[in-house]
């Protein structure tokens, strides 16, 4: 995971078009929301930045929109993000099991919003 990072700077930091997690915070120190991109990182982020409640980025390539699904669940259940008020949905059309232990949530179709 690289990070933090001003989001104002995406465009020097995420440089791929890739799928990929993020994290992102209003203070630099603590996630407040974690998300993924099952396409493309940077356009996500970029969403995400117009929207103004965060300023801070972490993220993380991944080499498929599942995988980003997996690394998604990961960081929600390890930082316990206050901005997420559910357990992420996996990518459209797919059936999705969280790869996290003891975990017993499976999306099926669910659309991401």
């Amino acid at each position: 995971m690289s990070g933090p990072y001003n989001l104002k700077y995406i465009h020097l930091f995420v440089t791929e078009v890739s799928p990929g997690g993020y994290i992102l915070s209003r203070n630099g120190r603590m996630a407040d929301r974690v998300g993924r991109a099952d396409h493309n990182l940077a356009d996500d982020l970029h969403r995400e930045a117009a929207q103004g409640k965060y300023r801070y980025f972490w993220f993380e390539y991944t080499p498929s929109a599942a995988a980003a699904y997996g690394l998604e669940c990961a960081w929600y259940h390890r930082y316990h993000p206050t901005d997420n008020p559910e357990h992420p949905s996996g990518p459209l059309g797919t059936e999705s099991a969280c790869p996290v232990k003891g975990c017993q949530v499976v999306t099926v179709l669910q659309p991401r919003g």
